[in-house]
């Protein structure tokens, strides 16, 4: 039963949307979902030759229904759950438009439950795309938006996984997954449009990658500057920068245990906030800061005697420390050094509490940026060890 539920909830998103729509808008009146194709997400890329690729998984509610309650299967002729079309055009609004000659029905874009940009697109720039969205009254400013890695948005899109008959919401819910723990960004399009006429902070945002015709990976992230791909983060990296920018919600992080035996002691993050500052000297920019505190409780360790003692305790909250440390400390290096760009949010701070001479340096802050020291702070603590005895040992 949980299955089908979750199977159909982009069906149930569609009809929930439609019952304000009807009684409020007389246009609608006589339609009903028969009307309509029920776009479950999008993918826009760009062709060799500069054009719009525009990818719309569409979804087909009967066989939805009919794959989740496992009625579809054994036969080659049943009708797919979803389908994908794709168009070209010269724009985003030209490719939608085009598309029209392809399908039976208008595409009812605020189900859309993904974005999916396509990596040849982000390295050209990703203004045109996102201003047709922003100015687009039917589109889901909800939706996650994702940037492909290594395959195209349509190829991602066609996968059919097991996990769930729309792709979409499976899609949707491997990238959530991955979030909670700290190894992916959380990106929606309208905090994207926000961040994309953001000067002080330049936008990172989720990354997806095709594992095979069945399964995507969601871990790690994009980096951009002026609306432009700039590289990408691994897990790790992706780590440190939430950390950075207080947006780890849960995670693990583990610590070699000091047994000679290759141990591990696994913490678990359970709060955590980071802050990014600025200081000054002389009216200039002198030194950047980023602060972080967090609390966590021992999940997993073995091998160590006397894990209770405060010396103990104190020893693991410093490893922790600098392992974050680590992790900050790597990604801040790639965004400084090899993408020149301010990904932590240090010239929002600089707008809001050194307004004049932002306003001489707004235009080339990421240089700025670029030059400037900074110091990482780390303060951990271990809140609870999760059990009241040494770690068992074999034998022992």
């Amino acid at each position: 039963m949980n299955r089908i539920k979750n199977a159909l909830k982009a069906i149930m998103v569609i009809a929930v949307l439609c019952m304000p729509i009807a009684a409020l808008a007389g246009c609608w009146n006589n339609r009903d979902l028969t009307d309509i194709n029920i776009v479950t997400a999008l993918g826009i890329d760009k062709t060799e030759d500069g054009r719009i690729l525009l990818a719309v998984q569409i979804a087909e509610p009967a066989a939805v229904q009919a794959a989740a309650s496992g009625k579809g299967k054994g036969g080659s002729t049943q009708a797919k759950p979803v389908i994908v079309v794709t168009h070209e055009g010269e724009t985003v609004f030209d490719a939608l438009r085009g598309m029209l000659a392809k399908v039976d029905k208008k595409l009812f874009l605020s189900t859309s439950q993904v974005l999916i940009l396509g990596e040849r697109l982000a390295e050209e720039g990703l203004f045109e795309a996102i201003d047709f969205l922003q100015r687009d009254h039917e589109v889901n400013y909800k939706m996650a938006v994702l940037v492909a890695k290594g395959a195209a948005p349509k190829e991602i899109l066609e996968i059919e996984t097991d996990m769930d008959p729309i792709s979409a919401v499976y899609i949707k819910d491997t990238a959530e997954n991955t979030v909670s723990r700290a190894k992916a960004k959380r990106t929606i399009l309208i905090d994207l449009i926000k961040e994309m006429s953001d000067k002080g902070k330049q936008p990172v945002i989720g990354q997806i990658t095709k594992v095979d015709e069945k399964m995507v990976n969601t871990e790690g992230a994009a980096v951009f500057k002026d609306g432009k791909l700039k590289g990408w983060l691994d897990p790790n990296e992706t780590r440190g920068y939430l950390f950075a920018t207080g947006k780890v919600q849960s995670t693990i992080v583990n610590i070699p245990a000091e047994d000679g035996n290759n141990g591990k002691i696994s913490m678990e993050v359970v709060r955590s906030d980071g802050k990014a500052g600025v200081k000054f000297k002389s009216g200039e920019p002198s030194l950047l800061t980023i602060k972080v505190t967090l609390e966590a409780n021992i999940g997993e360790y073995s091998g160590i005697e006397g894990m209770l003692s405060p010396e103990k305790l104190h020893a693991l909250e410093h490893a922790l420390e600098q392992e974050i440390k680590g992790e900050i400390g790597s990604v801040f290096k790639l965004a400084q050094q090899e993408f020149s760009s301010d990904i932590f949010g240090f010239g929002t701070q600089v707008h809001k509490y050194h307004l004049q001479y932002w306003k001489k340096v707004k235009d080339n802050w990421d240089d700025v940026f670029s030059r400037l020291p900074v110091d990482i702070e780390v303060d951990a603590k271990i809140r609870r060890t999760g059990i009241i005895k040494d770690p068992i040992r074999k034998g022992g």
